[in-house]
Order: structure tokens, then C-alpha cells, then sequence
């Protein structure tokens, strides 16, 4: 177990990803680190969850057939908005380094930004200063 395990344990993280490959990867990268990973093939099965269950933290990948990563990140804002609960932060897992999807995303409140292949340490970090920051109230 990781020092941060023990405050996160709680967590509930909802990881979209239509490579099963990476989702795995992630589901056990998060179970490791005690967080509660709940995995989504893609945007429409991650929407269906997410109009079902609480979920502290959103980890979408961006190019995915049908609903992509930039509408995903907007349906977590309608949702939240619609359901007046606060904002659940994203961190967005992309292969493709595509600047004015980023700025998309950033243009509606993603600071995380990562690009795969990533190191577990780091995504482990961005990870605990997401959801410090969404506890203290500073996603925006």
C-alpha cells in the first residue's frame, strides 16, 4: 500500500477508456493506490453510470468512437449543473498530443492533462492534487 492509500480509500473514479488494454492497466493501477475505479468502454456507458452512481473524480480518454473525451467533460458539467451537486473534476488521458483539443478541454475546466504512455508516480500525483484541490473547492 501507498502512503496516500489510507485518505483515498473512499474515492470513487470513474476511467473511460475504448482500449481494454488501458483500462485494465488503469483499473489496477487505482485498486493498488485504493481508489474505487469503476471502468466505462466508452462515452455512452460512462453517461449511463454516471446518471447512477456518485463519482469523485472523472478520468476520460479523448478519441473514442461514438461520444468522444471533449463531450464526455460536457456532460459531467450538464450533469453536475443539472443535479446542482459540484463540479467533478476530469483528467484527461490522450496517445495524441492535439493542442486545440487540449485547449478545449482546458476552456472548460480540465487542468489535468496527460499523455500516454504515462508514469504511474505522476499520474498517481496529478491524481491526489485533483481531488485535494476539488475537496478545497479550487477546480476553477
Amino acid at each position: 500500500m501507498t502512503e496516500h492509500s489510507e485518505h483515498t480509500r473512499k474515492n470513487k473514479i470513474l476511467a473511460i477508456d475504448d482500449d481494454g488494454l488501458v483500462r485494465r492497466t488503469l483499473e489496477l493501477l487505482l485498486k493498488e493506490a485504493g481508489y474505487e475505479p469503476t471502468m466505462a468502454a466508452g462515452g455512452q456507458e460512462a453517461l449511463g453510470l454516471l446518471a447512477r452512481q456518485h463519482f469523485d473524480l472523472v478520468i476520460t480518454d479523448i478519441r473514442m468512437p461514438e461520444i468522444d473525451g471533449l463531450q464526455v467533460i460536457q456532460a459531467v458539467h450538464d450533469y453536475c449543473g443539472q443535479m446542482k451537486k459540484p463540479l467533478i473534476p476530469v483528467i484527461v488521458l490522450t496517445a495524441y498530443k492535439d493542442e486545440p483539443v487540449r485547449q478545449a478541454a482546458v476552456r472548460m475546466g480540465v487542468k489535468e492533462f496527460l499523455l500516454k504512455p504515462f508514469k504511474m508516480d505522476e499520474f498517481l500525483k496529478v491524481l491526489e492534487r485533483t481531488l485535494r484541490d476539488a475537496a478545497n473547492g479550487r477546480l476553477h
